[in-house]
């Protein structure tokens, strides 16, 4: 393997690190500093929704969010990545591997906007609370309603995925179809549309907690299996180098040579 090999597959690598950046970046900052891991209810009132941002967690919600918006120009990348190892399966014209790069985006852009957005509820706390309310409301449905980019994204993966018939597959099987149901169990998301309280509600179990925990574990574990593709194929082309040397260094090698 050269160094221009060893360059690209350090890229490559990063790309996929960067997966695991924002996953860490956001459990930090929009999860822990925020306070986003128990979220205002959506049902909380305006006066509750003022006190969060104003006082409560003024701070931590400026703070919490700009880690969290920095966190989403990580996601480009790893993104980017995902699409270039699949199309290494899909082959020429790979729509479902540029799918699947291109939602990722998507949905980078949407968190940054979500992360600007709650930013706006803590940044003046003379605002008055039906703005705040107005913006948080805003901020939530932008973010769970983009559940159908994540959706296409992950049913594109496994699209992919399932045209590797090699024995050993990229991604093994059991996450392919986790990856297909958890694409079906997004539609949860979509319920703080339609309900202020209970578990569809934006900060319940299955319209908040759900489609966060399967996008969690499609992103870092498929990440995960990825790193170990780039690792077989750095063997793969270490060993090819040394048994071309070999050859070339055998006495037939050598007879051939001249």
């Amino acid at each position: 393997m050269d160094k221009q090999e060893n360059l690209n597959t350090g890229s490559q690598k990063f790309g996929l690190w960067c997966s695991w950046i924002f996953s860490a970046l956001t459990a930090i900052g929009w999860l822990g500093i925020a306070h986003f891991w128990a979220p205002l209810p959506a049902d909380a009132g305006l006066e509750a929704t003022k006190l969060w941002f104003s006082e409560t967690h003024h701070w931590g919600t400026i703070i919490g969010c700009t880690i969290f918006y920095i966190a989403c120009g990580f996601l480009v990348p790893a993104s980017i990545q995902f699409g270039l190892m699949l199309a290494k399966i899909e082959g020429r014209r790979p729509l479902w591997s540029i799918t699947t790069g291109v939602c990722g985006i998507f949905i980078s852009l949407i968190i940054f906007m979500n992360a600007c957005a709650w930013i706006v509820c803590a940044y003046r706390p003379e605002t008055s609370a039906d703005v705040i309310q107005s913006w948080y409301d805003w901020a939530w449905f932008a973010f769970l309603l983009g559940w159908i980019y994540l959706a296409v994204e992950m049913i594109a993966t496994g699209i992919v995925e399932l045209q590797d018939s090699r024995e050993q597959p990229m991604i093994p099987r059991w996450l392919t179809w986790f990856t297909f149901a958890g694409a079906a169990s997004l539609l949860t998301a979509a319920g703080p549309a339609f309900f202020k309280s209970g578990p569809f509600a934006y900060n319940g179990l299955l319209g908040f907690y759900l489609p966060m925990a399967v996008w969690g574990a499609y992103l870092n574990l498929t990440a995960w299996y990825m790193s170990k593709e780039l690792d077989r194929e750095a063997a793969e082309a270490q060993a090819l180098v040394r048994t071309q040397t070999a050859a070339s260094r055998s006495p037939a090698g050598v007879a051939l040579s001249h």
